[in-house]
């Protein structure tokens, strides 16, 4: 068995069942030390080249090890553990015999490992991923339950009671007016904003400091919306003050920002704008999809602002809502159906077919937000995640109070890759984010808590990270 980095090897193993071993012929007969076994076999040869020692290569070498001798039915392996590694084998479930063998340029400690190894069947074999991505989410059985009931039409009265009491729910979430749902996502709930912006006729200001508020400014040109870009450097916090001074200076009646940057974490405190000297009338709205059931939210001073299901409501991805607290006017110009606010206000918020399933699931996840109090549960686990990467060497982008605590975006410092982690921890059950560009392209890893996680799920994550380290 190899392992191969760009083609060139990198590290091998042999295993041989022919006796005596390698082992037998530096301590002498070794059945003296072994539990009773049928059939027997032996690592040889493990050899990685210096720079790449470390856990991953050699761990990779004895899962597939692990895979062959359970295929060829042996019942134990008899290993020369490298003494620099005995913690990994140790943890993997390997057991020391005897005394270290070898001389003074190599020396080893015999070893040996049962088939039916409770900690080596826990590492090796295939186990269901859990979900720390962004979206999707990590899912609860009793929403995955609900979304595969048996649908029901969007003209039934079932689907209307279930439907305006989601709504109700979702409005009490964030304390807004009124929300609609439609089917799309959250970039289809950000035009629906952007439209509405454009009924006002007037110009304003979009922010960005981070990947989703470029994405804003792209959805004001692309919707032909009349504004000011005002960017800063990713991961820093926006100058209230100075927003208001520009704000003053260029007579704009609207704001519209990202109110978590999903790409470092970021919170951006628009609620200072309420109390600046700049908010005459002035219009807010948010792109509120990553801070909604992450983070504590009340949007009654809110114009507009988009969510979906599929992050911190814990539901399936598919359906995006945008809360709103004024009239909404009908549209003068030519705008698509299923993008017009309006059409849905003025057919009782079901204009058209809208998913029974995505919609029981999202009911349903409202109801255990509520009941296992999501938000304390959040804060929770990001403290103890944050507390045990740092043990491990490893710093998230910190924003202080304005952090949004279900999101971790990790700089992965040279030589490691995030591309690298990220495939391995999927490999070994865990499912991160790596692989969106603005995350590739900087090395970053993204480790999210918007889902329906546990405490015992970020100890094995980080025990994986661990191994890869």
């Amino acid at each position: 068995m190899i392992a191969l980095k760009n083609k060139n090897i990198i590290g091998m193993l042999a295993l041989r069942d022919k006796r005596p071993f390698s082992l037998e012929q530096k301590m002498g007969h070794i059945d003296g030390y072994l539990p009773r076994y049928s059939k027997i076999c032996e690592v040889r040869l493990l050899s990685v080249q210096k720079q790449f020692r470390n856990s991953k290569v050699i761990y990779g070498l004895l899962k597939k090890a692990f895979e062959y001798i359970t295929l060829k039915q042996y019942d134990i392996l008899v290993i020369s553990g490298i003494l620099n590694q005995q913690k990994l084998y140790k943890h993997i479930g390997f057991i020391p015999f005897g005394d270290i063998v070898g001389d003074e340029n190599a020396r080893f400690q015999p070893m040996y490992i049962t088939k039916n190894s409770f900690r080596l069947q826990l590492f090796f074999t295939e186990k269901e991923k859990i979900s720390l991505l962004p979206g999707p989410v990590e899912i609860s059985r009793e929403v995955r339950k609900a979304f595969s009931e048996r649908p029901l039409s969007h003209r039934s009265n079932e689907f209307k009671e279930v439907f305006y009491e989601t709504k109700r729910q979702l409005c009490s979430l964030v304390k807004a007016r009124n929300v609609e749902i439609f089917t799309g996502s959250g970039t289809m709930a950000n035009d629906v904003v952007s439209i509405e912006i454009g009924k006002l006729d007037k110009r304003g200001i979009i922010l960005s400091n981070g990947e989703f508020g470029d994405r804003l400014i792209e959805h004001g040109y692309k919707n032909n919306l009349d504004f000011t870009p005002y960017c800063i450097p990713w991961g820093q916090s926006f100058d209230w003050s100075d927003i208001c001074g520009v704000m003053e200076k260029e007579q704009l009646f609207w704001i519209y920002l990202v109110y978590s940057e999903t790409s470092t974490g970021m919170v951006n405190d628009y609620k200072k704008l309420l109390s600046s000297a700049c908010k005459n009338d002035l219009k807010i709205c948010l792109d509120a999809i990553s801070a909604v059931g992450n983070i504590e939210v009340d949007f009654s001073g809110v114009y507009l602002a988009s969510c979906v299901s599929g992050k911190g409501l814990e539901a399936f991805c598919g359906l995006g809502m945008v809360f709103y607290n004024h009239e909404i006017k009908e549209p003068d110009i030519k705008i698509p159906r299923s993008l017009d606010l309006y059409q849905y206000i003025h057919s009782q918020g079901i204009p058209y077919t809208l998913s029974w399933n995505l919609l029981f699931a999202l009911y349903t996840s409202l109801g255990n937000l509520k009941e296992r109090n999501k938000i304390k549960r959040v804060n929770e686990l990001y403290s103890y995640i944050k507390q045990q990467l740092a043990h491990i060497g490893l710093t998230p982008f910190d924003g202080g109070k304005n952090v949004n605590p279900a999101v971790l975006t990790i700089p992965m410092m040279k030589p490691y890759s995030s591309q690298e982690m990220g495939q391995y921890l999927r490999e070994n059950g865990y499912l991160v984010s790596y692989e969106s560009s603005y995350l590739s392209e900087r090395n970053w890893v993204q480790i999210c808590l918007m889902g329906d996680i546990k405490k015992e799920n970020l100890d094995g994550l980080v025990n994986a990270i661990k191994f890869f380290l």
